[in-house]
């Protein structure tokens, strides 16, 4: 083997590249060097750690303007909820008081022709049935106009922008989808199930319905679908006058679907199992818990026996935009975690522009069953 001589300068003159190469016995000996420093530095590095913890950690955070619209042809009222971050590390508050209403934000929305100011409101609105039928109203905050102010239509493109003193100006834009899943293109299929009652599947065996939602996908485009089921009661029952009064007892789905893979087929929503934590032969004192604090169909509060006399169900299909989508399909699994510690880190999906939250689209169609 030929050895070539390649030259190289250092220091004025120019020395044989071979002979500025160290001999194999220095080599080892800078190796073995080497290693006894990194033992040294990583007992220190250890007994140092073990001394003192690092207490005080400096994570910069902003506080920013959290936002939420979800809006639709069928809204008869616009309504937006403007919140604020809250760090994780900290004093950690909980419930309403970790993510408080922001009241003086300036909150307008825009179809790029007309743009309205949506005021700051405490409105009663509807949240349930009371034991005869009428609705129970609870009072809500939020950012609310009616849609008369400004109606959202199909095709139309949506601008909210959101300030509020300290904080950094918001925005958000959406497409309502101009096509709809039409009535005639939704069905379901109703069976019987037999199964163990309660939520956690310790009770008795009972026999239920589940209601399987189908409808047909788009055709022509990339969709994304909400499906919501809402199952009530009606019944009757005498009160200690001898009037007749009307009870009804809801229960709630909702799930997400992308079009993805089943495109221009019929879709299959997940059955809707109905347990008898909204038991379907009685009526109970617990709201979406029904079945509670009665046995055999009598209302223990009153004494009386009652008499169920209808089922309905009301199935929502929504053609929603991404944004929605995304939005939902991550805080549905969030929720499912319900505070699992292993559970799988979920990243929110967010399209507001220096701030966080969703600003979404919709348009739905609806029909109404009656469940034997």
């Amino acid at each position: 083997m030929i050895l070539q001589r390649k030259f190289v300068r250092s220091r004025g003159y120019i020395a044989p590249l071979c002979n500025l190469i160290p001999s194999k016995y220095f080599v080892l000996k800078i190796r073995k060097l080497m290693k006894n420093i990194l033992i040294i530095l990583l007992i220190t590095c250890l007994f140092t750690s073990c001394k003192s913890l690092v207490t005080d950690i400096d994570i910069p955070y902003q506080d920013r303007l959290v936002i939420q619209c979800f809006i639709s042809p069928q809204d008869t009222l616009l309504e937006v909820s403007v919140t604020q971050t809250a760090p994780v590390i900290g004093t950690v508050l909980d419930g309403a008081e970790r993510y408080p209403n922001i009241l003086n934000a300036n909150v307008v929305l825009s179809d790029g022709q007309k743009s309205v100011t949506i005021p700051y409101k405490t409105l009663q609105l509807p949240s349930s049935y009371d034991a005869d039928g009428e609705y129970i109203f609870t009072a809500r905050s939020r950012y609310f106009l009616s849609a008369k102010n400004l109606p959202i239509i199909a095709g139309k493109i949506y601008t909210l922008k959101v300030s509020a003193p300290g904080f950094e100006s918001v925005e958000g834009s959406c497409l309502i989808p101009t096509k709809i899943v039409a009535e005639k293109d939704i069905s379901y299929v109703q069976t019987m199930v037999t199964g163990t009652a309660g939520r956690g599947g310790g009770g008795a065996t009972i026999t239920y319905p589940s209601i399987e939602v189908r409808f047909k996908d788009i055709i022509g485009e990339e969709s994304f679908y909400s499906v919501g089921q809402f199952f009530y009661q009606k019944g009757t029952y005498l009160d200690a006058t001898g009037a007749k009064k009307l009870r009804v007892n809801w229960t709630t789905k909702y799930e997400y679907i992308a079009d993805k893979g089943q495109e221009n087929t019929t879709i299959v929503a997940q059955a809707f199992d109905l347990r008898s934590y909204n038991n379907f032969n009685s009526f109970g004192g617990g709201g979406n818990n029904g079945g509670q604090g009665q046995q055999g169909g009598n209302n223990q509060q009153n004494n009386v026996a009652v008499t169920v006399t209808d089922h309905y169900n009301e199935i929502y299909v929504a053609n929603t935009d991404r944004a929605y989508y995304l939005y939902n399909t991550a805080i549905d699994k969030i929720r499912k975690a319900n505070g699992n510690p292993f559970a799988e880190p979920v990243l929110t999906y967010t399209n507001i522009k220096n701030g966080l939250g969703v600003m979404a689209g919709y348009n739905q169609s609806k029909i109404v069953i009656k469940v034997n």
